[in-house]
């Protein structure tokens, strides 16, 4: 039998695993190119960029910021090296009161690339989100300069 010792650095590493799997799976869960989930909700269309945008607006609980800039972080160290990565930022509000308190904006080769790091990402890194974390990711395509 093999003992497991749960240390604060290791249940950080399992919650940001968490919420990496929960925000990647809201992206691309039950979504494949060009179909559609309802009426209304696009989802992946096939286009001619060269590159797809992941715009990806949290909500961030108050006392929860710097917890959650640490879970980007490592979500973003195993991300980047992955196949199609291109760059990724995120952007923090300069307001106190703003809905969206960080923005990520990342670029990837596809959505397929996208997407496999993503769920290469969920099985892997083994973290979750901080409590009360709510991300609304979306994938994009550039229409004009």
């Amino acid at each position: 039998m093999t003992t497991i010792v749960i240390t604060n650095q290791n249940m950080k590493n399992i919650l940001l695993l968490l919420v990496c799997f929960s925000l990647t799976m809201s992206c691309t869960e039950n979504r494949t190119e060009g179909e559609t989930t309802s009426k209304n909700e696009p989802t992946m269309k096939t286009t001619k960029s060269p590159s797809i945008t992941l715009i990806n607006p949290f909500e961030v609980p108050a006392d929860k910021l710097q917890e959650s800039i640490i879970y980007w972080e490592a979500c973003r160290d195993f991300l980047k090296e992955q196949p199609g990565y291109i760059s990724t930022k995120l952007h923090q509000s300069i307001q106190d009161n703003a809905k969206f308190m960080l923005i990520n904006v990342a670029v990837w080769e596809s959505p397929k690339a996208f997407t496999e790091a993503s769920q290469k990402m969920a099985k892997e890194l083994g973290v979750q989100p901080p409590a009360g974390l709510k991300a609304n990711p979306s994938l994009y395509t550039v229409i004009s300069e």
